[in-house]
């Protein structure tokens, strides 16, 4: 999409695929913040946000096959899910982890289909996110909502013209939530955030055809992430958590509560710049480019879910730093074909540096082992990753209703990093480098029915880069080849139908998509080391069928369903490792074999409804009213499919009662609200913990608060 003046126009070469596109001001209205927030609209949408940096996406069950099993963090393998602000490229999903400012729309596109137009590894999908572009047109904006639990959102505005074709906007954003888990040791609240950022722009129009657009941004939170116990495991009529707690007075606590001598928090800083050209020259041709530079750092500091001190002051600290640039040249629409070709480059320079802080004596006695009394392991990551590409696309129109799109892109990933590790199982990798061809290709077939029905085929080809177990190190047992990942290879084909019909004032989107993942990247286990390493576990299908639908059955009222059903499964895993309820039995397997289990954080059904009902009262006001639902079946939230560790099937209802006033060229928008109306528990995310124990972060309970927003 290219925003010309006030006018928008769609990208020409985007292919016909299943996707969800919220406005804004849908957003807002709906109190969606954040792309956790997200998934409650997109039912393909699954986000791990435990904590700000160990986050990952998936789309349809494809994305970031860390599945970790005790929270641990591998920085050495890319997402196959693009996160793009603005057309630039965000190498981490935690880079959009609190608050979205001055927002214009976001876009998530299913499938491998957008591996051409997008580059970086995009195999499972993209989520595409616009902010507003500053006009003649002057805005002044001011947001501010409150609730229980401390939740807090203010937002402020400014934008128009400055000089004669150079407009301007600057906005600010701070979002809040207080605490919902009780830390009885010390009575506080855990589990909350609070954040700021600002975003400032330039856009200037020198003549029609020509515009530059500068961006800057910068934020700051920090926040609390805690895990509660979710439930510890009897084995062989063993229950190993409890009998070790109750010998070292270990406080069992679940529910809302938990008891902690050391808390978590973490902070995290961000800013970033982008400058855009967008020229059109003789004869319809365009010339764009999109150029960045980001910074990303976090800080954690963690320690133990235990009541007992056994590590503190631990975690992983990381600094990113990424750059961005993609040159863009489009054909004029001629009768029966366009194009557009390009170049793309993203470098980024990452490093990373762990500690993990044993206390004297329990460490010991937990771990079975005085070895660890005392005891500070230090571990030291580098990454350099360099990512050039070359790309082209075309739309071609060989009859009247048939429309065929066409792309090729040839993408070389060139990596190096190091990894050491000090006073526990001492190593050091040397310079590990890897350089990998990424191909990817699609063709989509558009054909009109009619005026109201397009039928669609789409198939797509793409490769996810190769990574570099940075993190954590060669894996004792699989040897100094672990250190190398295979890149990972998806192949799609998606079949849909979009169909208007005006005489039930509907229209729907329904596709059925059949993906098959090769050289899957995720997580083994090295029990020498205690660590987590990065490797490649066969194969995995995830097929399924979208619906969604929106209707205005009467006037002023509208309702969208979105549904997804989802097959996701494992076709070859020969080697997986074992969930802790075989681990744990007095005589294990080595490996356990997943072949036919589900892949985890796919959930086989979800959904959403939103309704929204709008009565005018006269000309200047009126009354308003928005109810969602969302719902997800269980899912496994481990790679190794841990039936301790899967999340229950949960339902959320929200709802608001507004009104609008407008008067004398001001807005005001005033609502009462209510987030989980039905007060619900549900998890978010498990980790396996030790001695059988599983934790998980808790979602949002009942939110009762109140929004005024004033525009003029």
């Amino acid at each position: 999409m290219e925003v010309l003046g006030n006018r928008i126009t769609i990208d020409r070469q985007r292919p016909t695929s299943s996707s969800y596109h919220f406005t804004g001001k849908e957003l807002e209205s709906e109190r969606i913040n954040t792309i956790e927030d997200l998934q409650q609209l997109s039912p393909s949408l699954n986000v791990d946000a435990a904590d700000p940096f160990n986050s990952s996406i998936s789309i349809r069950g494809m994305g970031d096959g860390g599945g970790q099993t005790g929270g641990e963090a591998n920085v050495g393998m890319p997402s196959s899910v693009g996160l793009f602000l603005d057309g630039v490229y965000l190498s981490r999903p935690s880079m959009m982890a609190h608050g979205f400012n001055d927002l214009d729309s976001i876009d998530v596109y299913n499938g491998a289909t957008q591996g051409t137009l997008y580059p970086a590894n995009v195999t499972a999908g993209v989520i595409d996110i616009k902010t507003r572009v500053p006009t003649a047109t002057t805005r002044r904006e001011a947001f501010f909502s409150y609730g229980s639990y401390g939740y807090m959102r203010a937002s402020a505005l400014v934008s128009g013209k400055i000089l004669s074709n150079l407009y301007g906007s600057i906005s600010y954003n701070h979002t809040a939530q207080g605490g919902y888990i009780k830390n009885v040791r010390y009575g506080n609240s855990v589990n909350g955030y609070h954040g700021d950022s600002v975003r400032t722009q330039l856009y200037y129009t020198p003549t029609e055809n020509l515009n530059f657009r500068l961006i800057a941004d910068y934020s700051a939170e920090r926040e609390t992430p805690t895990p509660v116990l979710y439930k510890s495991i009897t084995v062989e009529g063993v229950n190993q958590f409890e009998n070790m707690s109750a010998a070292l007075g270990n406080h069992i606590i679940t529910g809302r509560a938990t008891d902690l001598d050391y808390q978590n928090y973490d902070t995290t800083q961000q800013l970033g710049v982008s400058p855009q050209i967008s020229w059109r020259f003789g004869g319809g041709w365009k010339l764009s480019s999109i150029s960045s530079f980001r910074y990303f750092y976090t800080n954690p500091v963690m320690s133990d879910p235990y009541s007992i001190n056994v590590y503190y002051n631990s975690g992983t600290n990381v600094r990113d730093r990424t750059w961005y640039e993609n040159i863009r040249f489009d054909s004029p629409q001629w009768k029966t074909i366009n194009f557009a070709t390009g170049f793309a480059y993203s470098g980024e320079s990452l490093n990373t540096n762990a500690i993990s802080q044993y206390s004297d004596g329990v460490s010991g006695a937990w771990y079975k082992s005085t070895s660890y009394d005392n005891l500070t392991v230090y571990r030291y990551g580098s990454l350099r990753d360099d990512y050039y590409s070359l790309y082209a696309q075309a739309t071609a129109h060989p009859l009247k209703r048939l429309t065929v799109k066409f792309g090729f892109r040839e993408g070389i990933d060139d990596k190096s990093g190091t990894f050491r590790r000090l006073n526990k199982s001492p190593f050091y990798s040397g310079v590990l480098s890897k350089t990998t061809a990424l191909p990817s290709a699609m063709v989509n077939v558009d054909y009109d029915l009619d005026n109201l029905t397009k039928f669609y085929v789409a198939l797509s080809y793409g490769k996810k880069a190769g990574a570099l177990n940075i993190s954590s190190g060669s894996a004792g047992k699989a040897g100094f080849d672990s250190l190398y990942i295979k890149p990972e290879t998806t192949e799609s084909i998606e079949v849909g139908l979009h169909k208007d019909i005006p005489a039930a004032k509907l229209d729907f989107k329904i596709d059925y998509f059949n993906a098959l993942v090769k050289d899957f990247q995720t997580q083994g286990y090295d029990t020498e080391t205690q660590q987590t390493y990065l490797t490649n576990a066969g194969n995995y299908r995830s097929r399924g069928v979208e619906y969604t639908m929106n209707w205005h059955p009467i006037k002023n009222l509208t309702v969208t369903p979105n549904v997804l059903y989802n097959d996701t499964k494992y076709l070859s895993y020969d080697n997986a490792r074992c969930a802790p309820e075989v681990s744990l039995q007095s005589q294990p397997p080595a490996s356990c074999n997943l072949n036919g289990r589900p892949v985890f954080r796919a959930p086989k059904l979800s959904l959403s409804v939103m309704g929204r009902y709008e009565h005018s009262l006269n000309d200047k006001s009126s009354l308003y009213a928005t109810v969602r639902y969302s719902y997800r079946t269980a899912t496994f939230a481990t790679v190794d499919d841990s039936p301790s560790a899967k999340i229950p099937a949960y339902g959320l209802l929200n709802f608001s009662l507004g009104y609008k006033l407008k008067v004398h060229g001001t807005s005001l928008d005033t609502s009462i609200w209510v987030n989980n109306v039905l007060d619900k528990t549900y998890y978010m995310s498990l980790r396996e913990g030790d001695y059988g124990s599983v934790f998980g972060w808790m979602g949002t309970p009942r939110v009762i608060g109140g929004s005024v927003g004033v525009h003029f």
